[in-house]
């Protein structure tokens, strides 16, 4: 196997895990009382967060395919003494990690080119905008960044006009991951914003429907630009690939976008010049996602938009990528971090953008 093909993701700590509990006493009663915490919960095994399932059925292509076809990286801030509760977490629950960092502060984003990371997972909007800022301007390896989104996070002020998310109960949702084989990957992505560029949805949001569907007839034929999940979607494609032929089914991928009419068309031109494969399409003409994403029942749901990821994170692992024109902030530069004080869990996810 070549390196072209492995994948490989670092995630944060926090996106693994549920670390809620411990980063309330490090911000109620400071680092002491944070560290005197996690001793004495030291064997405790944290539960999983909202990253934990895309992890866990990657890390079983490996044992399925018998080759290490996926490479998962923790990253933390932490000091390596403060991350012993996550070590201890990661081998209770038998996840094939062993590789990772503690920085001890420093902005982890820093490694990520050196772990020639693919697909990186934090609970930190500003470790997500540092990445997606800096593959504008670099020329080699582009990362996937996301902000995975805590269905306990503070509810959001739903406008009068939202969608309402459908009211479904345990039972039934159980009924509907029985469909799907048991250990099949599942991704679903959104279209402009994720897999492609902003460039419509930019049109879109500035003039309105009538000039997007005058852009998209005229641009036809040009294939829309690529989207911060290009590349994550490309290696993943070639990662199924160099499965076995009948082993294949493991790994299945979702379009799920607002999209239809002439849209649709130019979408799937631009896919088929990518070369890249996506099993299911779904353009729901501005139809609420969350059934959809209900049904499907992903590892995750990458989305640019933070009222989709408010209704779907309540049913489904959700990452909002944080790119292009639904999450501009004029006023706010993204730096990279330089070393700070010791940070004992990383900020969690906030979507209001």
């Amino acid at each position: 196997m070549t390196d072209s093909v492995k994948l490989v993701v670092c995630i944060a700590s926090t996106a693994l895990f549920d670390c809620s509990e411990s980063h309330q006493i490090w911000l109620k009663e400071g680092i002491e009382a944070y560290k005197e915490y996690q001793h004495s919960h030291v064997t405790d095994p944290l539960k999983p967060g909202v990253g934990f399932r895309l992890v866990q059925a990657l890390l079983s292509l490996n044992h399925s395919a018998g080759k290490n076809f996926v490479d998962v990286i923790l990253v933390s801030r932490n000091e390596s003494e403060a991350g012993k509760r996550v070590r201890n977490s990661i081998n209770h629950y038998n996840l094939d990690i062993s590789r990772m960092s503690f920085t001890n502060g420093t902005d982890v984003t820093k490694y990520l080119q050196a772990w020639e990371c693919d697909l990186f997972l934090t609970t930190e909007e500003a470790q997500v905008r540092t990445v997606l800022s800096a593959n504008a301007i670099i020329t080699s390896k582009k990362i996937a960044a996301g902000l995975v989104c805590d269905i306990a996070a503070e509810a959001t002020h739903a406008s009068l006009n939202e969608p309402p998310s459908p009211i479904i109960d345990s039972s039934l949702l159980t009924a509907i991951a029985s469909v799907w084989p048991k250990d099949q990957v599942r991704i679903a992505f959104d279209g402009d914003g994720v897999l492609f560029s902003d460039e419509a949805e930019r049109v879109f949001q500035t003039s309105g429907l009538d000039a997007f569907r005058k852009y998209e007839h005229e641009k036809l034929d040009i294939a829309l630009s690529e989207g911060p999940m290009h590349s994550f979607a490309i290696k993943l494609q070639k990662l199924r690939n160099a499965l076995a032929t009948e082993e294949q089914w493991r790994v299945r991928t979702f379009l799920v976008t607002a999209r239809n009419g002439v849209g649709n068309e130019r979408v799937l031109r631009t896919l088929e010049r990518w070369g890249l494969q996506i099993d299911e399409t779904h353009f729901l003409g501005g139809l609420n996602k969350t059934p959809f994403l209900i049904a499907i029942d992903p590892a995750i749901f990458f989305d640019d938009s933070s009222e989709h990821i408010e209704r779907a994170k309540k049913y489904v692992p959700a990452a909002h990528i944080v790119y292009g024109v639904r999450n501009v902030k004029p006023d706010e530069i993204v730096t990279s971090s330089s070393t700070t004080t010791l940070v004992p869990e990383e900020t969690p996810a906030n979507t209001d953008t």
